[in-house]
């Protein structure tokens, strides 16, 4: 099952803080370190799928990801996101914070973890909003 939806809001460049910036996403992007993420469900258990493509959207990141149909897992993943069970998405990513020489707080380096469908998801307006089967 081929999945679309929303994984991330974008902040303006400025922020400064642990959310995703419009720079943040064109990075990942471009650099393709989206691609082949893994999918879980309510960011626990094994994979049941993996990005398969991601573009920055104005100011959001999408992506359609593959829910694979060889396991238990991916299977009830299927049939959460056909009953809108659980119908938003969730990124997981870990921060570098660092402080600058006048010692202000920041996110630095920002690397994926895993993208989850989830019933309520941590970012507004990140929603599945389309699926293959």
């Amino acid at each position: 099952m081929l999945v679309v939806g929303t994984a991330s809001p974008a902040e303006s460049d400025s922020h400064t803080g642990v959310y995703l910036r419009n720079e943040d996403i064109s990075r990942l992007v471009q650099s393709g370190a989206l691609l082949d993420l893994p999918v879980k469900i309510e960011h626990t258990g094994t994979p049941v799928g993996k990005i398969v493509s991601a573009w920055q959207h104005g100011d959001r990141l999408d992506c359609v990801f593959r829910i694979n149909d060889d396991s238990i897992e991916s299977l009830f993943a299927q049939e959460f996101v056909k009953s809108r069970r659980c119908p938003e998405l969730s990124l997981s990513y870990s921060v570098t914070m660092q402080h600058s020489k006048d010692g202000i707080l920041s996110g630095a380096g920002k690397e994926m973890i895993e993208v989850s469908i989830v019933r309520n998801g941590a970012r507004e307006n990140c929603r599945i909003f389309g699926h293959s089967g």
